[in-house]
């Protein structure tokens, strides 16, 4: 008896086992191949006819209250027999011709035949078949909005077959657009409700499909052309948190910047940091070895190198920059037509690698050569927290533009991406921020770069940077100094030390082309050019050059805070020559 009980609770277990299975499991609630011509009835079209032929559903250019066909949008919603607020809705677009799109959470009781009366949410191809995006309805039947515009891929166009797939749970919006032929991911973007202002905040709601009639723009219609296929909605019962997050379109693009050769340093160390610098729309200054937006009378400003003419017309390069404290929309310009920049929010007529308003993506785009806006290439998921310090790099080789974003402290990436773009073919680099409000976010003052590095590719010309030459005097006891003829200051003066002349080596290696790192620890400085690295040691009496070591005639020594080298063995090193004036105690060095 014992054992037939034991046999029949394992049995109840095991139904109720099943049934808690069954209902965790996702659950079809409608779906559609339009296989079946009378099915059409399980929807409402609005504004224009929709029928179902040969296995998919078309928008047709018949109009239930006899209006005229013209460029506007058509919607069909399915009639659901309860509200729904967690679920999945996909479909096929196929053969797109212009914008098109899944609706969701739109308010069944409220939908009319306004062009954009459909009360809920969109996730659809743009109007230039190009791009993926997310919208809003508002509450009077009008549009709310772009909550997010995705960027151009090269796997969306006229004609292309997409998938649309829309998870909607909770306070989350995802929506994942591909091309169905080969797999390739179009447009990805997780959205928390109530984050823009573009949106309306439906809680809930049915389904349906949406189509616009036809896009003067580009010549296309998408009536009897473009359909829908494989219409499906599911619960989302077994949707997480990790479902929940932005598919990465694979890129099999990459630049190498594993071999590179430094032709540009700065580290904001003094205020004549940035008199190469040409500045738009705002004021820029060098604070506490830093670069800073200290005022700004437009939304964007942007700073751009105007030095040395090699370094402002460079083809194939990369930039390094640290960033710290991301509060809004910043980042590093390449590329720039310094010739072409103005001061308009977006002239600096060049690409950008820079975060986002909110502080938490990361993008890529650039300037038009008019001053306006070109667009987004590329934008990340959320990846950034406002405050954090970040490593920017931005390299350009040929038609590939590539943005990476480390975090400083660890060294993560946390984003990278190459894009084909062949727009902006040349020229300088700088900086760009946006100096307003946003979301309790101020640059002003705040964010902060440092670290700038611009190199080349080992396998290409290294640029004739200072073609007209190096001089530099330096004068003992004198913190100005002169730089092909350009007084300059330091924040320290040259001495004489052990009867040798020794001078600030920062000053002295950067106006050489020479880069400089600096070990803490074992106080060492390195400095590197394409062909020479000198490592010298304070207080030691050998350095090192191409690794061989050299006696030093007088050791390096640190005052008020900076590095003295011997003025000599350091300009001879790196390919200058020394001319002393003993009549003025003035150090030449040419090269």
């Amino acid at each position: 008896m014992k054992k037939v009980f034991l046999m029949l609770c394992a049995v109840i277990l095991a139904v109720a086992m099943l049934s808690i299975g069954a209902y965790a499991a996702e659950t079809v609630i409608y779906e559609n191949d339009f296989s079946d011509s009378t099915t059409i009835s399980d929807f409402k079209a609005y504004r224009f006819d929709w029928e179902i032929r040969d296995g998919g559903l078309y928008l047709t250019d018949k109009s239930p209250d006899g209006t005229a066909l013209d460029n506007t949008f058509s919607h069909i919603i399915y009639q659901a027999k309860e509200k729904m607020t967690d679920y999945i809705v996909e479909v096929d677009y196929m053969n797109l011709q212009t914008a098109g799109g899944i609706i969701f959470r739109a308010d069944q009781a409220s939908v009319d035949s306004q062009g954009n009366g459909f009360y809920g949410y969109v996730a659809f191809v743009a109007n230039d078949a190009a791009k993926g995006a997310l919208g809003s309805g508002d509450v009077n039947g009008g549009w709310k909005g772009n909550i997010h515009v995705g960027s151009a891929s090269t796997d969306c166009s006229v004609g292309v077959n997409a998938h649309i797939r829309v998870i909607v749970k909770g306070n989350k919006i995802k929506v994942d657009i591909t091309n169905k032929d080969n797999g390739n991911a179009i447009y990805s973007y997780v959205y928390t409700v109530g984050e823009s202002d573009k949106d309306e905040q439906w809680p809930e709601g049915t389904v349906g499909l949406r189509m616009r009639t036809n896009y003067t723009a580009a010549n296309v219609s998408s009536i009897g052309t473009a359909y829908y296929d494989n219409f499906k909605v599911t619960t989302a019962n077994e949707v997480n948190e990790n479902d929940m997050s932005v598919t990465a379109p694979v890129s099999t693009l990459s630049i190498d910047t594993s071999n590179l050769v430094t032709v540009y340093t700065n580290n904001f160390d003094t205020e004549d940091s940035i008199k190469d610098f040409k500045q738009y729309n705002g004021t820029w200054i060098v604070y506490d070895g830093k670069l800073y937006l200290s005022a700004a009378s437009d939304t964007q400003t942007h700073i751009l190198y105007n030095g040395d003419d090699a370094l402002k017309n460079l083809t194939d390069y990369v930039l390094d920059v640290d960033m710290y404290n991301t509060q809004t929309q910043a980042g590093a310009i390449v590329r720039s037509d310094i010739a072409a920049a103005f001061e308009g929010t977006n002239a600096f007529c060049g690409y950008i690698g820079f975060i986002s308003f909110d502080g938490k993506l990361g993008a890529i785009g650039y300037s038009t050569a008019d001053g306006g806006w070109g667009g987004n290439l590329e934008v990340s998921s959320a990846v950034l927290t406002p405050g954090s310090n970040i490593h920017l790099q931005v390299a350009v080789k040929g038609n590939l533009l590539q943005y990476t974003m480390t975090e400083q402290e660890t060294g993560k990436v946390l984003w990278t991406f190459t894009k084909e773009n062949d727009y902006w073919k040349a020229g300088t680099f700088g900086f760009r921020m946006y100096s307003q409000l946003k979301n309790e976010l101020d640059n002003v003052n705040n964010t902060a770069f440092d670290n700038l590095k611009i190199s080349v590719y080992s396998d290409s010309a290294v640029p004739a940077i200072g073609s007209k030459g190096v001089e530099l005097k330096m004068t003992l006891g004198k913190t100005d100094y002169t730089l092909n003829g350009e007084t300059k200051t330091m924040d320290v003066a040259p001495i004489i030390r052990n009867e040798r002349t020794m001078l600030p080596v920062r000053y002295v290696a950067e106006a050489l082309g020479a880069e400089i790192g600096w070990d803490g620890a074992t106080s060492t400085a390195t400095l590197k050019t394409a062909d020479t690295e000198i490592v010298i040691t304070v207080g030691a009496t050998t350095a090192t050059v191409n690794g061989q070591a050299v006696t030093l005639d007088s050791p390096a020594f640190i005052e008020n805070d900076r590095t003295y080298m011997p003025v000599r063995f350091v300009a001879e090193n790196l390919g200058g020559t020394v001319a002393w004036d003993g009549a003025t105690s003035t150090a030449t060095i040419t090269k």
